[in-house]
């Protein structure tokens, strides 16, 4: 009997040592595992760092290419509108020319205004200053 319990307590005994060692390689496969996921995360998260900073770079550099060509545009378009502020008094009396310029009532008149030739129908008086 006493060897019959000896050897449970072994069976036993090394049945509990299999299971630590089972559960042993288990936590270290596990603890691997996670390094592993580690790893590709860092790896990961600094990729799309270098890539972010690499767009912000390019974007820095756009602007800084781009403003003098704004400011040129901007300091074009003040003398643009420098001069349609200058011409505008003109246009607006062309405008309003133009509704008496093809009205048929002062066709005569606007003859008369634009050319030399005059209404045959007028004659032409002539002032003398007497002595």
């Amino acid at each position: 009997m006493t060897a019959n319990i000896s050897l449970n307590t072994i069976t036993l005994t090394n049945n509990r040592h299999a299971e630590s060692v089972l559960a042993n390689r288990a936590l270290k496969k596990e603890q691997i595992e996670q390094k592993k996921a580690n790893v590709e995360k860092t790896i990961e998260t600094s990729l799309k760092i270098f890539v972010n900073v690499g767009i912000s770079m390019l974007a820095i550099f756009s602007l800084k290419q781009l403003l003098p060509y704004h400011l040129a545009q901007q300091e074009k378009l003040a003398e643009i509108d420098a001069e349609i502020a200058k011409i505008k008094p003109r246009v607006e009396r062309l405008q309003e020319d133009f509704g008496s310029t093809f009205d048929p009532k002062l066709t005569r008149k606007v003859m008369g205004k634009n050319t030399y030739k005059v209404d045959p129908n007028l004659s032409p008086v002539f002032f003398i200053e007497t002595k």
